[in-house]
């Protein structure tokens, strides 16, 4: 009895364990780990701003197949019954009738070829390889914007560090004064001064703290990640390295940014657009086929259905000599945006030039600030040690000693500041230049 007892427990444990069928079970996990290529991947899948230059590219690639529409031969079907009336009585069988029925059926197929129509694909082909550059750039703008947020997860949790251990140090300093200050050692003065300075590093503790969870909000939010679900980061960070001058970067963006791309088949659209609109001046050129049946008695006799059929054949052509300055008032539009375009590629090509010599300035900065504030922090730890050393001995005060802790402190934050500078300042660059 006590087996078949057991036996069923078991059962009944190992079923709500289990998951239930089509359960997903990746976001029953409690911790997500992500690394900055993943966390980057994630923004682009969950952003709308992507989603969204999808849905325009999708737009882009349906008015290729509206312009081409036109040149696609149309196939039409007709079924019609024709009443005629007359003055006087007709015979039809057996009857007199004012009136008579006649059936048509017809089947055609047309052609008709313009100018316009054929420049209007090229257009829109040109503005469907602008929206494609477009949602490249998009998808660049959301990378960098994701790596600038993981990055600044990890300064602020690094900061955080840096704050813990000047806490923990002033906390030292001040039992060390308590300890000296009971052997006759030290003054009160001494006490007071390192209890203020444990003081002060609590309270930018608290706001090191609150640092960091305002910088995961952001995360999250940015990867649509529920708050429920805790999430690891990947420390381990290659900043990589600068491994071109200016001028090579400068041509790079020129070739590789993807808004000038977009600009230049804005461009090239545009200048199609023109020869479009003077499609209007342009002879058209048309031809159909078409076959054509007759009955005068088709509801009686569906078994012979038709009485008679023709076919017909036509080819035409023609122009429009006055439509009334249509086509002159939109070459004349198309013109002006044509012009807008070349106005706006010669704006994108300086920005971007721009953006690309403040990128590079700003990568050199930051690497020369990296290597000076690593020696900061070496010079500021010796100066500590010397200070609490001079202390002990007698020879240094208090004061001293907190002048050292808060020197230190603020080196290791500087190292820390240009640390992620720099691999921001690198990330910049990239998106400046135009490669993923």
């Amino acid at each position: 009895m006590l087996k078949a007892v057991g036996f069923c427990v078991l059962i009944l444990i190992s079923i709500q364990a289990a998951p239930l069928p089509g359960t997903n079970t990746a976001w029953a996990q409690t911790t997500l780990k992500l690394d900055l290529e993943k966390c980057v991947d994630m923004a682009v899948e969950a952003n709308t701003a992507v989603i969204k230059a999808n849905y325009n590219l999708d737009r882009a690639s349906n008015g290729v197949l509206m312009s081409a529409s036109p040149m696609i031969p149309s196939v039409g079907l007709e079924a019609r019954r024709t009443t005629y009336q007359t003055d006087a009585l007709r015979p039809v069988g057996d009857r007199l009738v004012l009136s008579d029925k006649v059936y048509t059926g017809t089947i055609s197929i047309r052609e008709v070829v313009d100018f316009g129509t054929v420049m209007g694909i090229f257009e829109a082909y040109s503005s469907k390889q602008a929206m494609e550059n477009t949602v490249v750039s998009v998808r660049q703008e959301v990378a960098y914007v994701a790596r600038q947020l993981y990055l600044g997860v990890l300064r602020t949790k690094r900061l955080l560090g840096v704050r813990e251990e000047a806490r923990e140090l002033s906390q030292r300093q001040f039992e060390k004064a308590e300890a000296l200050l009971d052997v006759g050692s030290a003054v009160r003065s001494d006490v007071l001064k390192a209890q203020v300075e444990v003081s002060r590093n609590e309270l930018e503790l608290i706001s090191a703290r609150n640092a960091v969870r305002l910088a995961e909000t952001d995360l999250r939010y940015f990867l649509r990640i529920e708050d429920d679900v805790e999430i690891e980061l990947d420390e381990d960070i290659n900043p990589g390295t600068l491994d071109q001058d200016l001028d090579s970067a400068l041509k790079a963006a020129m070739e590789y940014r993807p808004d000038i791309r977009s600009s230049e088949f804005s461009l090239e659209s545009s200048r199609h657009g023109v020869w479009s609109a003077r499609g209007g001046w342009v002879p058209w050129v048309a031809a159909g086929w078409g076959k054509n049946y007759y009955s005068a008695r088709l509801p009686q006799g569906l078994a012979g259905l038709w009485d008679e059929a023709e076919y017909t054949w036509y080819m035409a052509a023609g122009i429009d000599i006055f439509d009334g300055l249509r086509t002159f008032a939109s070459v004349r539009d198309a013109k002006a945006r044509r012009s807008i375009a070349e106005t706006d590629l010669e704006q994108i090509r300086l920005d971007a030039a721009l953006e690309v010599k403040r990128a590079f300035y700003g990568v050199e900065e930051a690497r020369q600030r990296v290597r000076v504030s690593q020696e900061a922090v070496q010079v500021a730890e010796e100066d500590l040690r010397l200070a609490e050393e001079r202390y002990r001995l007698g020879g240094g005060t208090m004061l001293e000693q907190i002048d050292s802790s808060v020197s230190l402190s603020e080196a290791r934050t500087s190292s820390i500041e240009a640390t992620y500078d720099y691999l921001l300042s690198l990330a910049k660059l990239k998106r400046a230049v135009g490669k993923d």
